[in-house]
């Protein structure tokens, strides 16, 4: 199968190619996009004046910002499942399917469409990282937006706000641009074409200056920000539009008792990302879902006219992000209805309770589903049997068909567990489904509260592994487990998917050792 995508690395512009769909890896959520943004970023890497941590070849698919459809979930990541809304950022993201660290991926709002979410995602990860993580804000602080007319500049106005500034200046060099920067909330616009940034910000913040300054700029203009920053502020140089030198008395930044801060996000890993993503959460998503952030979208082509597309970006022609449509955009909110069958969520394994676990596994694997992962003398930590210690030993063996887990249990000693309970009716076969969460204790909980009685829990690899079977089995094969899905359990559940995704038949059991597993974590 392959797929359309804007290539960089051939030339001075992108070239349409069909090529294959982003191999999946362990832990990393493939997504269909629906739509693309550009940054200037992308044009930079076109020059080769940017060159992200994780970019690996100087020919490569281009893009960084979208919105789409989880096509292929991860077992590390079960709080997005096949079909989610995301918006996020990756490399590669101008093509019909991306594939993203999950901590990258953002929630998309009930009622905002592709588009329009695959404009936000770079802007609020870059100011909010700025601004609060880098700069330190706090409520009642006042903040100035140097370059406000930028795509990015006018995310970092509407972030000031509502997370509660006093203040917020915002600059540009267009008369007709400077509505802009009201609409977006700024409570005061400076022209630095024509007038005196300095002058301006003290006489709009009583002669003190901004707390902290957010600068897409640089160049010259960035000699002047110590005079409109406070004694005692933080400037924060994100862009450099006007160039990368800039000349700066250090006489003013030292007497003022200022912090000059650098920010990119180019040498940073996808781990390190992760990280600015999850700050924005739940405040910034919110503020996005109620409205007080809100998309601004220039113009959105087909990705077959990014010649169009790029040129308008470089004249400076564009408001806001300019998007790539990969595939329509339909989105039309509807109301979420939970029904009652949904209370665990989606069914992610189904558990059968043998007698002879190889000859189970042989039988499944003539089937066709494989490879199996088999660990022996599996003993979990702090089990028990209806409250009670009980020293249960079993041997496991995993295997994925499709998104669907088959586990297959034997136990090889007589302790008391709801395993030797099931054979002692004369059954052998489903004797559990299974619900994997990421909010496992509040699932717990809710099912506590709800009437469920544990008939035994326990860990696997630790507390990030814990399990719970509730006291259910009304007839063969109706008991629930709900189980949390981290550490060396996450990483076994993902080879498991990966490799059935992957498998051609050969090499159909691998031996597992749960110990050296738990050491990759």
């Amino acid at each position: 199968m392959t797929m359309r995508a804007l290539i960089g690395g051939l030339g001075s512009d992108w070239k349409m190619t069909d090529t294959d769909l982003p191999a999946l890896r362990l832990g990393a959520v493939r997504v269909r996009v629906v739509a693309a943004a550009m940054n200037r970023a992308d044009l930079y890497m076109l020059e080769g004046t940017y060159s992200p941590n994780a970019k690996t070849s100087d020919v490569y698919t281009a893009g960084m910002e979208f919105a789409g459809i989880v096509e292929t979930s991860s077992p590390m990541a079960p709080h997005l499942p096949v079909g989610t809304r995301v918006m996020g950022v990756t490399l590669g993201a101008f093509a019909d399917y991306a594939l993203c660290h999950p901590g990258t991926l953002l929630p998309i709002p009930d009622d905002l469409s592709f588009s329009d979410a695959a404009t936000l995602p770079v802007g609020l990860a870059t100011e909010h990282d700025a601004l609060v993580t880098q700069a330190g804000f706090s409520a009642g602080g006042t903040v100035m937006i140097v370059g406000g007319t930028t795509a990015i500049g006018l995310v970092g106005i509407q972030l000031a706000k509502a997370l509660g500034a006093a203040t917020v200046i915002a600059t540009t060099t267009s008369e007709s641009k400077r509505v802009a920067l009201v609409e977006a909330g700024a409570d005061v616009t400076v022209n630095t074409s024509t007038e005196d940034l300095a002058e301006v910000t003290l006489a709009a913040t009583a002669g003190s200056g901004v707390d902290i300054t957010l600068d897409h700029v640089g160049g010259d203009l960035f000699a002047q920000l110590p005079a409109a920053t406070a004694v005692g502020g933080t400037i924060v140089s994100i862009g450099r539009l006007a160039g990368p030198v800039a000349a700066l008395d250090l006489d003013q930044v030292a007497f003022r008792r200022q912090r000059v801060i650098g920010t990119t996000f180019s040498v940073r890993t996808p781990d390190e990302l992760a990280e600015v993503c999850a700050a924005l959460q739940p405040e910034v998503i919110d503020a996005v879902a109620d409205g007080r952030i809100t998309p601004r979208r220039d113009r959105s082509f087909p990705p077959e006219d990014h010649l169009t597309a790029a040129n308008r970006l470089r004249g400076n022609e564009a408001l806001g992000k300019i998007v790539f449509g990969f595939a329509p955009d339909d989105h039309q909110p509807q109301p979420v209805e939970r029904a009652a069958a949904s209370f665990f969520g989606t069914i992610s394994q189904l558990g059968y309770v043998v007698t002879d676990l190889d000859a189970a596994i042989a039988h499944w694997i003539s089937l066709g589903v494989g490879p199996w992962f088999r660990t022996r003398n599996v003993r979990p930590e702090n089990f028990t049997y209806h409250g009670q210690p009980s020293d249960m030993v079993m041997d496991v063996a995993l295997a994925n068909s499709g998104e669907l887990q088959i586990e297959l249990i034997q136990q090889t000693n007589d302790a008391p567990s709801m395993y030797r309970d099931f054979l002692a009716t004369g059954s052998e076969g489903l004797q559990h489904v299974a619900y994997w969460s990421s909010e496992y204790q509040d699932l717990h909980e809710r099912a506590i509260a709800a009437g469920f009685v544990v008939g035994q829990q326990g860990e696997l690899g630790g507390p990030e592994g814990r399990f719970c079977y509730f006291d259910t089995e009304d007839q063969r094969g109706t008991v629930v487990e709900i189980s949390d899905v981290g550490g060396p359990k996450a990483l076994l559940f993902g080879y498991v998917k990966l490799a059935a995704q992957q498998w051609d038949g050969t090499n159909p059991i691998i031996d597992v050792d749960l110990e050296a597993l738990r050491s990759q974590v």
